[in-house]
């Protein structure tokens, strides 16, 4: 009895213990069903998912449901009895005010108005010799659409409905079965000519006036372009001493040249200095940097005066960033801001160094500001080395590129990372592109009542509006040569040149830089593969000099701030739009012109349909001597096989994951052996029996396997 006794206590202890230790800050906590934060927010996702596709479903069905009855009472003999005038088929207005009415909820006041019209009326009626009524009102007229009078054999006065769009033809035949004509009304990608005979109409569907006004809001993209292409700004009128920060950050600032805000700044510095949770969409190039780490600083003063005896010194601001070159550059421009305050420090936490150099670092050097890469803070994490204790005072967390950070590729880390954070903190997440996926997963970072601040703005162009844009379809055997006569062409006509040529992957990057040196260029060379040293190194000298060409992977296309380029070449089509955007940020930075060129096969064609918003303009392809053909082909026959053979691998690895190409695994094959011949490759190299069958190649024709 008192061995049970001692045992029921030592549980209350236990369990005593545990509530004090769970209160103290972070770690996961579970939700009904022994589920934690994440699988929550995923399963309730899927469920609005699920409703979302539900009430899509519904509205398509009383959709078809009114075209029917719509067809079957202008069809039936006794149309114009008296029973069919109390069951007529509902009108375009009438059925919006239904799918209105579905959400009105019980005792709310409804302020539907049966008067309001388009945006803009649309064309009078031309006059026919015999007119008929529309079944219409004049305030349910869909934008776009006009009648027009016509005489052929199926009598005088019949009218044709048109829907004017690029790329719409005239030709529509009509067919007497309702599927047929519903499906014709439905379809927003063939919208031609109808032909109503008299009291026959048909319906406008609601997506038309959508994808309508969407091609109305391109145009007026490209029309803003062409206007005014040098007259906007990055700047605003608003001056940094009079937001009300710390006086010796101004000072810093104009030490720096730094006078008046940019637009982000202004935008965003007032809701960040307020203590509310924000995602900033801005373009490259706009100083995301120093909106972030303004409020940043501020934090850190105010912590400081109020935590002033604290056993262990805390880390306030946690900075997350994808790359290594991009937490260098942020703790710089964050040295910079604090070059009158003492006693504040930064450091960074990034791969390539020995962990115990980090760990004497934090030890021994201040630290308020941490900026880091989600793959080394985790490492210090799981190893215990005490930092998470010391995070435990966080009072802001920023998320640089949150778009790539919370990507499938980074997700996993910055969860785990999040989860040890304490709940009483800012998040402020940048980036220049937010997907709608990425800003449905910024709530497990923000809170429910954070601000979205957009200074893009809806109907605008997500690049900078001084750089021109350009792409080039060619056959991949004569992109090497593409790149070499571009890159000559821009030496000549701008003699302080800066260019960057970005690959698709690391050891491409490898065989693109060494045939340039082959061909005398003075080029340099920054890859994932490269030591930390080495790449640190090329980065700072990239940024400093100019007439240099560097050849990159995807390490230096996100946040690096390289001042002056001119030029920017991406050969092969990036992973996503967003990485196309980023990418081309490099160049025209701080409101200044730039030119960029993407050079694609093309197979690889498709890539211009998810830019086609963008002012791309098609290059021409230019005529390259049989001298130059000759040079390049001696060049390539220099380097060694070794790399080669990596960039083959590198190059199929890379399309095989493009899940556009990668799943036709013969079509892959042919193209990875026409590269292969393209660099100097007398057969294709041969893969692992192991990496062929993850990739889905084994037994593919033109594959090799190792024996």
């Amino acid at each position: 009895m008192r061995m049970w006794g001692w045992v029921v206590v030592r549980r209350a202890v236990c369990n005593w213990n545990l509530v004090s230790l769970r209160n103290m800050g972070g770690g996961p906590r579970t939700f009904p069903g022994g589920v934690n934060k994440w699988k929550w927010k995923r399963m309730h996702e899927k469920l609005a998912r699920d409703k979302h596709k539900k009430l899509i479903e519904q509205e398509k069905q009383l959709y078809q449901a009114r075209i029917r009855s719509h067809i079957r009472s202008t069809l039936s003999p006794d149309h114009r009895s008296a029973a069919s005038a109390t069951h007529r088929p509902l009108s375009p207005i009438h059925h919006v005010k239904a799918l209105a009415d579905r959400f009105l909820k019980d005792g709310a006041q409804d302020l539907w108005n049966s008067h309001d019209g388009p945006l803009t009326p649309a064309p009078a009626p031309t006059p026919t010799p015999t007119p008929i009524p529309s079944p219409y009102p004049k305030h349910s007229r869909v934008r776009g659409y006009r009648s027009v009078a016509e005489v052929g054999n199926s009598g005088v006065g019949v009218h044709k409905y048109r829907f004017w769009r690029k790329g719409s033809d005239d030709s529509s035949s009509e067919s007497e079965s309702e599927v047929e004509l519903g499906r014709k009304v439905g379809s927003s990608a063939s919208l031609g000519q109808y032909d109503v005979k008299r009291e026959r109409r048909v319906v406008p569907k609601i997506s038309e006036e959508v994808e309508f006004i969407r091609y109305e809001l391109n145009k007026r993209k490209f029309s803003q372009i062409e206007e005014q292409p040098n007259n906007e700004t990055i700047l605003s009128s608003t001056r940094f001493d009079e937001c009300g920060i710390s006086p010796l950050t101004i000072k810093a600032l104009s030490l720096a040249g730094y006078v008046h805000m940019t637009q982000v700044q202004e935008a965003s510095l007032p809701v960040c200095l307020e203590g509310l949770d924000a995602l900033v969409k801005a373009k490259t190039g706009t100083g995301k940097s120093v909106a972030f780490l303004l409020p940043a600083i501020e934090t850190v003063l105010k912590a400081m005066s109020s935590d002033k005896s604290q056993r262990v010194p805390p880390i306030y601001v946690l900075i997350l960033c994808p790359t290594r070159e991009l937490a260098s550059q942020i703790a710089a421009v964050a040295k910079v801001l604090l070059k009158y305050h003492d006693g504040i420090g930064v450091q960074t936490l990034v791969g390539g160094i020995r962990f115990k150099v980090d760990q004497k670092r934090l030890e021994s050097d201040p630290c308020q500001i941490l900026v880091v890469t989600p793959g080394r803070l985790l490492d210090h994490i799981e190893n215990k080395s005490g930092i998470s204790l010391r995070l435990m005072g966080l009072r802001m967390l920023v998320l640089d590129e949150a778009d790539h950070l919370l990507d499938l590729g980074f997700r996993k880390d910055v969860e785990k990372i999040v989860d040890c954070l304490p709940r009483q903190r800012q998040s402020l997440l940048f980036s220049a592109t937010i997907p709608k996926e990425v800003r449905r997963i910024s709530q497990l970072v923000l809170k429910r009542e954070h601000r979205y601040v957009d200074t893009v703005g809806i109907g605008c162009v997500e690049t900078p509006v001084k750089v021109k844009q350009s792409y080039l379809i060619a056959p991949h055997e004569s992109h090497f040569q593409l790149v070499h006569h571009i890159l000559r062409e821009h030496i000549l006509q701008t003699p302080d040149y800066k260019v960057i040529v970005f690959c698709i992957t690391g050891m491409v990057t490898s065989l693109m830089y060494n045939l340039l040196r082959e061909m005398k260029m003075n080029v340099k060379e920054i890859h994932s593969r490269k030591p930390q040293l080495y790449r640190t190194r090329i980065s700072d000298e990239f940024r400093e000099s100019k007439q240099l060409i560097l050849v990159s992977s995807d390490v230096s296309s996100r946040g690096m701030n390289y001042p002056d380029v001119t030029l920017v070449i991406q050969v092969g089509i990036p992973s996503d739009r967003e990485q196309y955007i980023h990418r081309l940020g490099r160049t025209g930075r701080e409101d200044k012109q730039g030119e960029g060129v993407l050079l694609i096969a093309p197979w690889e064609e498709y890539f211009l349909d998810e830019i086609k918003d963008l002012p791309l303009q098609n290059f021409p392809l230019p005529d390259i001597d049989s001298q130059t053909k000759f040079k390049i082909e001696n060049s390539m026959a220099k380097i060694g096989n070794d790399i080669k053979e990596a960039a083959y691998h590198a190059w199929l690895g890379y399309y095989n994951s493009i899940r556009e190409i990668g799943r036709e695994k013969t079509t892959i094959a042919e193209l990875a052996n026409r590269f292969s011949e393209s660099i100097g490759l007398q057969r294709p190299p041969a893969l692992f029996r192991k990496t062929a069958i993850k990739m889905g190649l084994k037994d593919i024709p033109g594959i090799r396997i190792r024996k």
